[in-house]
């Protein structure tokens, strides 16, 4: 099923953005760079997630589906930049089986840069730096509850200070709110603009919420990263008090002979007034551990989500198995194993994943 050919109409965003960054990216010398200068990424996956047993029978069904991110580097000088992000993905969750349905485009990040060797600045719409597993984590489905708390498109500025002590190290704080201007809708399938009306901690239309994160690393303790980052999000229209999270969080990339190299990773994020409600609880534990040799990747990741939302507990939990091999042109395959409890349901699913990314 995952020969399925794209479909050029749901590519025309992601495609005709591309394509004058790709021209313009031409060198114009082997030898000294010039600017302004184009770079960027375009990323291209196809994906089946099949859950073939549910206690819910209406959740036993088949999604085929594309992911395509074109990420973009307009370098004015070599400290001032323009970047965009736009992501084409299903918009609407499905509910019965589907393939390259409820497609929508948008551009989820728009920023200007400046970033110096000690100092960095940027402003425009981004994902503020606040914990890191849904970033990292191992395998298909390696992020299926740790993508809760990514703080994706908001609005605002930020900026990091860099410094070394036996490292290097990089103090980041920034103040945003959830976009609701145009740009939170998207193209084809339309999701449906943001409204400060829908409420949710951080749609507050002002700078009320914030984030500050020290990330490094240690030079005795080379492939070592560690992440330490706390939120504050404003009160929606819904809510009735700050939401606050902490998060903590580190992953180390080792060699084991030459050929093998071992990833371990874990994150503990825990939120206090969930959702901006008063007394609400949530806690992320996410565990993952990653085996690369030569072409071939294998990992498990297991993610835990424990909510405390009205005076209900909530114990849920994925665990994933996958098994990958890049080609050496580029070319990715992978299949995984998902078995989760969600809302109390249980679950067993397979995955089967194709990737591929084009430098300019």
């Amino acid at each position: 099923m995952l020969h399925v050919p794209l479909r050029p109409t749901t590519l025309t965003l992601v495609f005709t953005t591309a394509l004058p960054f790709m021209l313009f990216s031409l060198p114009v010398s082997a030898e000294e760079e010039s600017f302004p200068k184009i770079t960027g990424e375009l990323s291209v996956e196809v994906e089946n997630d099949w859950t073939y047993q549910s206690d819910d029978p209406d959740a036993e069904i088949n999604d085929l589906y594309p992911t395509v991110v074109l990420g973009t580097n307009v370098a004015f000088t070599e400290v001032f930049s323009l970047n965009f992000e736009a992501t084409l993905e299903p918009v609407e969750d499905a509910t019965s089986d589907r393939a390259f349905e409820d497609l929508g485009g948008y551009l989820n990040i728009i920023t200007v840069n400046y970033d110096g060797e000690a100092v960095s600045a940027y402003a425009g719409k981004f994902t503020p730096n606040f914990g890191i597993a849904w970033d990292i984590a191992p395998g298909i489905f390696g992020t299926n509850l740790n993508e809760d708390y990514e703080l994706a498109e908001m609005i605002g500025f930020g900026g990091g200070f860099h410094f070394e002590a036996a490292g290097e190290h990089t103090i980041s704080a920034s103040t945003f709110f959830q976009d609701t201007s145009f740009l939170s809708n998207s193209v084809g399938t339309q999701r449906g603009p943001l409204r400060l009306s829908d409420g949710g901690a951080g749609n507050t239309e002002n700078f009320s919420s914030f984030a500050v994160a020290l990330d490094g690393n240690f030079q005795k303790l080379p492939g070592f990263r560690y992440h330490l980052g706390l939120s504050s999000l404003g009160a929606g229209e819904d809510g009735n008090d700050r939401q606050l999270g902490y998060a903590i969080g580190g992953e180390y990339a080792f060699n084991i002979g030459e050929d093998v190299t071992l990833s371990p990773m874990a994150e503990y994020v825990y939120f206090d007034n969930y959702g901006g409600i008063d007394n609400d609880t949530a806690k992320y534990f996410t565990a993952g551990l990653a085996l690369n040799y030569e072409n071939w990747a294998a990992s498990s990741t297991y993610q835990l989500r424990d909510t405390e939302v009205g005076g209900v507990m909530t114990d849920d939990h994925v665990v994933d198995l996958t098994v990958g091999y890049v080609f050496d042109m580029g070319l990715g395959v992978a299949a995984a194993w998902r078995s989760a409890e969600e809302d109390n349901i249980d679950s067993e699913g397979l995955g089967l994943l194709l990737s591929y990314a084009i430098d300019f």
